[in-house]
């Protein structure tokens, strides 16, 4: 018998929400971090951030690493490997 795999139903959910599919699309060639996904999903910063934190708690986003910006910390993202 052929093992069938299943979704989590929060996980579709949240894979539906266009920012976030926007967010996994935006780094289909490498690394951005929020500031550069928000510039170029149209949207502010905190609202990407926001979901790229759901993406990475369902393992669909890497954090790559932080940097001071000014005031502000900005954060990376990458697809996991």
């Amino acid at each position: 018998m052929r093992e069938v795999a299943t979704i989590e139903p929060r996980l579709t959910r949240a894979m539906e929400h266009p920012i976030r599919m926007g967010i996994l699309q935006s780094l289909q060639g490498g690394v951005a971090s929020a500031t550069e996904l928000s510039e170029q999903l149209g949207t502010r910063q905190g609202v990407v951030s926001y979901h790229a934190k759901v993406l990475v708690h369902y393992g669909c986003l890497q954090l790559v690493h932080r940097s001071a910006r000014g005031s502000a910390v900005d954060s990376y993202f990458r697809l996991p490997d």
